[in-house]
């Protein structure tokens, strides 16, 4: 009988997680197979329902790991800025380093188009993660943004970047990041 390690199953579920929010990054909720899944962390089909009971609850899970790096980030910038966060954080947002890294970054323009149309668990797990990243926000906006400029502001940064990313000529691309960048005034 082949014995784990008392954290194997941790460290499994881990790995799956990330394999699953990788995928979605790079082709979307829907580019997400359970069988292809399994396969790429070296696991079978059958291993998944150990982990989770079904499909939506995996890709709750990986929405969550998602916001949950995404909001680590922005404490990353308060800790390495100071009272300059905001402004780093909103020149990184609305950079061309940032639009060309569909696999990290900031998980709304990604999928928020796609989320709309996914199970009731899903959704939930990008209001809830929308809401942690907006909180975060709101605290290295300071006081007298709140929740409300939070949001506007994600919202207005997330649909720039996504723009960004569709449009084919890259000057037109860089010129909508600086124009983004000039607008939101930080």
């Amino acid at each position: 009988m082949v014995r784990y390690a008392p954290d194997h199953k941790e460290k499994t579920h881990a790995a799956i997680v990330a394999a699953t929010a990788e995928r979605i990054r790079s082709g979307g909720l829907e580019g997400v197979g359970v069988a292809s899944i399994m396969e790429t962390c070296g696991l079978t089909h059958g291993g998944f329902y150990a982990h989770f009971k079904s499909r939506d609850a995996l890709l709750a899970a990986a929405v969550e790991q998602m916001f949950a790096t995404a909001t680590d980030a922005i404490g990353r910038f308060e800790e390495k800025h100071g009272d300059k966060a905001l402004e780093r954080y909103v020149d990184f947002y609305l950079s061309a380093r940032h639009r060309d890294d569909c696999v990290g970054g900031c998980p709304v323009p990604v999928i928020s188009a796609e989320v709309q149309r996914a199970a009731p668990a899903v959704k939930a797990a990008f209001e809830a993660g929308l809401n942690k990243l907006a909180d975060r926000l709101a605290k290295v906006m300071g006081p007298g943004a709140g929740r409300k400029g939070a949001l506007a502001l994600l919202g207005e940064m997330a649909g720039v970047l996504n723009l960004s990313r569709v449009v084919g000529d890259a000057k037109a691309s860089g010129e909508l990041l600086a124009g983004a960048r000039k607008a939101v005034g930080v």
